[in-house]
């Protein structure tokens, strides 16, 4: 509520300062009035500004003096008048109703040159005359009504030249029927160069405005033509075009600059009819932004009314015939009436502005601070139409608040609408993925109960159960040509599935191109024997090798068969092959029905089929499938087709090189090619290097490659078929690595890893998952339960090897670095130390047990801490790290006796995780280094409490202390005293950990920890 009120205030005191500022020459009351009895006389500091000729000039009514005349002969008739003022009360009108007068001043300047005068409003026409040259006008002043012309445009600048150190300017007047006559605003003068700049600016100032309305319209409006849903775009457009139109028509009129509409009635006609189209376009785009808050019925109202004022105001006047007020009552009661038009739809506009702010609607903010500037310019305009008191740069400052206002409101909602889309975009996705998941699973779950039903059926057939009768075969036999159909619909699905998801894998090779006789002889022998189909081949089995995946060749090519099949009733289909450059053209040409010219750019979508009177059976499948495979294989696939003539679907495939025709350096044979049955004794072991691999895989064909790669590589092996057998052998035997098939019959991949890392972590029992799925998420849950690693089927052996290699490797550096940290670890415990703890112990076992038993009980506590190499590089809770301290004091305690004195200043209640060991070799090196050096002994204090945001840990002695040098060494980690310098190093890691170490030769030393508290919560 506050920034709402502080956005109001604000634009509330921009528009004052601006009117203030920009017509201070009119509102202030310190200008003197200059001009005496139709003399004025200028000096340089008042001309450094432009100075404004008020005061009494000289006047001669219903008289146009010629500039050749001696004004002496009219002495008589002179009268002095204020300027400015309106002049009904000095004139009067003749028999055409026009009434004239001129206007006479001497200025004098300080130096002679060129001066410029500014113009603003002598109502109706003017011409002037400076040393009794005509130097400016506008209309025709004249006496009689043929020859009277008027303008509207008002504002202009004349150029006077001085002569003789003075200026003698003369103005002649004439009005017909206008209540405002005369010189009605102040008449300027200053320097040419700062007359002519002034003007300048004016007009730079509403053509800037102007412009930048027109072109901010129509870029709303192009916006609005790109998708012509945003209405409210539409009508913002349209609303700023006209309000820039407005502001071109006012002010310093520059639409009449260019256009030369020269009539005041038409100017007026196009200044009053172009609000309400202005009002109109307001209502309209506040309707689309906000229309629960607007009733249909008002603006329908709205809309009729506004209609009546731009025809009766800009067209014609039915009530006055477009006839002009004659008195300035008539002028003002127009006004009045112009506003009670206007005014209800004005504050209709306005009150749905304040329901959308005080609802706090989307965009409210930005919709307040286009009220309070039109409430702020309407203001003004009403004082303008009412007493014609200038505001001038105010539009610039509406054109700023209404562009920035509005714009960041439809940019607000396009926002807006841009999250909603981006969240719907992402449910989709998500909904998308889900669908993905549900075919990819139901596929599967399918595939195994289709698979059992087509083996039951086919057993049926064959007389396994018995002879069947003739009708029982029948229905044999339908039961299985359906599933078969659902086992083509399962696997397109499966694929379908796949290839959306991403996970679509391909391995291409060189392939003959016999594999096309090989497909076409496998559809001629399911095909029909009473089809009137004929399926012919044309390929010359002598062309190059094909570099594709096998299996996805097959099934593009099954699939544009299947296709053409279903939709030749009879013909012929052909298959063709040509080499064409670096590709293979493959072709498969029918003469069915055809497909019309409408549906050939969407049969390659899924799930699309062609609408025709005879549906047949799929999911609109095929043809999606064979596209993205092919896209796969870097090839194209296209279709043309005439309608009851057939259809050529032709599609390319790259060639082979001679280098890729060889064998290549995998083990696809695993997996893909059938081998000869073996059953190997196992477990199979070969004997090599101290690497032992143990291979688990349910297949023995698999064992008896890898194996013999393995061997070949000199690495000790080991072959078992089952997860079982695997944990029984590692339960008593070393192994380095593991190499597991992941579908595995009675205890999986992911239940043996799971099992593995139950007794060894990753790098103690590196494991490699061997899989021939391809679905992403499943190798991730490979990884999850405990794999190092994966590899797909067909394996290639120098990846394998390679991988195998990488995995020993890293375990060697695990094995190194731990006997290294062991080795640091056990330096730590001098038998120094464990032999006069022990010799401690020992003694005070004769004499007190419950002592006794308290040492040993510190002792253990301090040996599993030191001896820990998991415990040391990890963060415990502090009161653990205490323990420990204590541990460690109470043994030195019991070896120093009354030359040892602890403290103790420890809250209990702080939870703080700190780095293993960190505090405890702190505590040593002060009793170790400090205190023993003493003969005397002396004491130690530990603290943790709290201070501030911050836990202060802090440690004394009143030891020996240290040297300067030795201490500047230690805090710039340059000594060599490793108790000392880790664990410094170890709270250096800690974000936001303050350290500090005091200490003075022969008084003692102080460290001081300060921790963030709410890192160790």
């Amino acid at each position: 509520m506050r920034k709402n009120i502080l956005i109001v205030l604000s634009i509330i005191m921009l528009f004052i300062v601006v009117f203030i500022i920009g017509n201070q020459h009119y509102l202030s009351t310190n200008n003197p009035t200059i001009v005496e009895e139709g003399l004025v006389t200028l000096n340089s500091v008042q001309l450094s500004d432009s100075v404004k000729l008020e005061g009494e000039w000289s006047f001669f009514p219903n008289i146009l003096i010629s500039p050749e005349e001696s004004l002496d002969a009219y002495q008589n008739k002179r009268i002095l008048i204020k300027v400015p003022s309106n002049w009904h009360d000095y004139v009067q009108a003749n028999e055409d109703g026009i009434a004239v007068g001129t206007y006479h001043i001497k200025i004098r300047v300080p130096v002679e040159g060129q001066y410029g005068l500014y113009i603003r409003a002598i109502r109706q026409s003017n011409r002037i005359f400076i040393n009794g040259i005509e130097v400016g006008k506008k209309g025709n002043p004249s006496t009689a009504l043929s020859e009277y012309r008027t303008e509207n445009n008002d504002k202009y600048v004349v150029i006077a030249e001085s002569k003789e150190k003075e200026i003698d300017m003369m103005v002649h007047v004439a009005n017909f029927h206008y209540p405002q006559a005369g010189i009605t605003y102040p008449v300027e003068i200053g320097t040419m160069g700062i007359i002519q700049r002034q003007y300048q600016i004016k007009i730079l100032v509403d053509a800037f405005v102007s412009i930048g309305y027109i072109i901010f319209g129509i870029i709303y409006i192009i916006s609005y033509g790109q998708n012509r849903k945003r209405k409210e775009e539409l009508f913002f457009g349209l609303f700023t075009i006209s309000l820039g139109l407005y502001m071109s028509f006012i002010n310093q009129k520059i639409f009449f600059m260019l256009v030369p509409v020269t009539l005041t009635l038409n100017q007026i006609r196009l200044q009053l009819g172009i609000l309400p189209i202005a009002l109109t376009c307001l209502t309209l785009f506040i309707y689309y932004m906000y229309p629960k808050l607007m009733k249909k019925k008002f603006l329908y109202l709205i809309m009729i009314l506004m209609g009546i004022v731009f025809v009766i105001y800009s067209i014609y006047n039915p009530f006055t015939h477009n006839v002009k007020a004659t008195s300035e009552e008539s002028v003002f009661y127009r006004k009045l009436v112009y506003i009670a038009f206007t005014a209800p739809v004005v504050l209709y506009n306005i009150w749905i502005l304040i329901q959308v702010m005080l609802k706090r609607l989307e965009g409210a903010r930005y919709v307040l601070i286009v009220f309070t500037a039109i409430c702020c310019y309407a203001l003004l305009l009403v004082i303008n139409f009412l007493t014609d008191l200038p505001f001038d740069y105010s539009e610039i400052v509406l054109f700023l608040l209404i562009l920035f206002g509005f714009a960041s409101l439809l940019n607000y909602r396009a926002n807006v609408a841009f999250m909603n889309i981006q969240t719907l975009s992402e449910e989709l996705l998500t909904h998308n993925h889900m669908k993905d998941e549900f075919l990819l699973k139901t596929s599967h779950e399918l595939r195994t109960p289709l698979n059992g039903i087509l083996n039951l059926s086919k057993l049926l057939m064959e007389g396994a159960e018995g002879p069947l009768k003739r009708n029982q075969q029948e229905q044999v036999i339908l039961i299985h040509n359906i599933t078969q159909r659902l086992g083509h619909l399962v696997e397109d699905l499966l694929f379908s599935s796949t290839y959306m998801s991403g996970e679509l894998r391909v391995l291409p090779r060189a392939v003959p191109i016999s594999i096309i006789n090989d497909v076409v002889t496998e559809i001629r022998s399911i095909m029909s024997t009473n089809s009137y189909v004929r399926l012919l081949i044309e390929v010359d089995l002598t062309m190059p090798h094909m570099l594709t995946d096998e299996l996805r060749f097959k099934q593009v090519l099954y699939n544009l068969l299947h296709n053409a099949i279903q939709h030749t009733e009879i013909g012929e289909i052909t298959v063709t092959a040509y080499q064409q450059r670096k590709h293979m053209v493959i072709e498969v040409r029918d003469t069915g029905k055809g497909i019309p010219a409408q549906d050939l750019e969407r049969i390659f979508n899924t799930f699309y089929q062609v609408k025709n009177n005879d549906p047949k059976e799929g999911l609109g499948l095929g043809l999606s499938i064979a596209k993205n495979i092919v896209d796969k294989l870097n090839g194209d696939i296209y279709v043309k087709s005439t309608l009851g003539e057939g259809t050529t679907f032709t599609f390319t495939m790259p060639l082979a090189a001679m280098d890729q025709t060889g064998e290549d350096n995998s083990l696809a044979n695993v997996t893909q090619t059938p081998l000869e049955i073996l059953q190997l004794e196992l477990p199979l072991i070969h004997n090599g290097n101290d690497k032992k691999i143990l291979v688990v895989d349910d297949d023995h064909v698999n064992i008896k490659v890898l194996v013999d790669v393995l061997t070949f590589k000199g690495y000790t092996v080991i072959g078992v078929d089952n997860g079982f057998d695997a944990i029984d052998y590692i339960k008593t035997n070393q192994v380095d690595c593991m190499l597991i098939d992941l579908m595995m019959e009675g205890m999986s991949g992911y239940e043996l890893c799971k099992r593995v890392r139950k007794q060894y972590d990753m790098l103690e029992l590196p494991i490699i998952v061997l899989t021939a799925i391809i679905k992403h998420s499943d190798l991730v849950l490979t990884l999850q339960v405990g794999a190092n690693d994966y590899l797909q089927k067909p394996i290639a052996t120098d990846e394998l090897l390679l991988r195998i290699d990488s995995l020993l490797a890293v375990r060697q550096s695990s094995l190194d670095a731990i006997e290294v940290e062991m080795n640091y670890l056990y330096g730590q415990v001098t038998p120094h130390f464990v032999y006069n703890t022990l010799n401690t112990i020992i003694g005070l076992s004769y004499t007190d047990m419950d002592n006794t038993r308290e040492a040993l009980y510190c002792l253990a506590t301090y040996f599993r801490a030191k001896l820990n190499v998991h415990y040391r590089n990890n963060m415990v809770l502090i009161e653990e790290e205490i323990e420990l301290v204590k541990a460690y004091l109470y043994i030195e305690k019991m070896r120093f006796g009354d030359r040892l004195t602890v403290k103790y200043d420890i809250d209990e209640s702080i939870q703080l995780m700190i780095p293993a060991l960190s505090l405890q070799p702190l505590v040593e090196n002060a009793v170790f280094h400090g205190i023993s050096k003493k003969p005397e002994g002396g004491t130690i204090e530990i603290s943790v409490q709290r201070e501030g945001q911050f836990i202060r840990i802090k440690i004394y002695d009143n030891g020996v202390g240290i040297p300067a040098k030795k201490l500047q060494q230690l805090m710039n980690e340059e000594s060599s005293r490793i108790g000392f310098t880790n664990p410094l190093k170890k709270f250096k890691l800690m974000k936001n950990t303050d350290l500090r170490l005091y200490s003075e030769e022969g008084k003692g030393t102080t460290i001081l920890i300060l921790l963030p508290e709410g890192d160790g919560a």
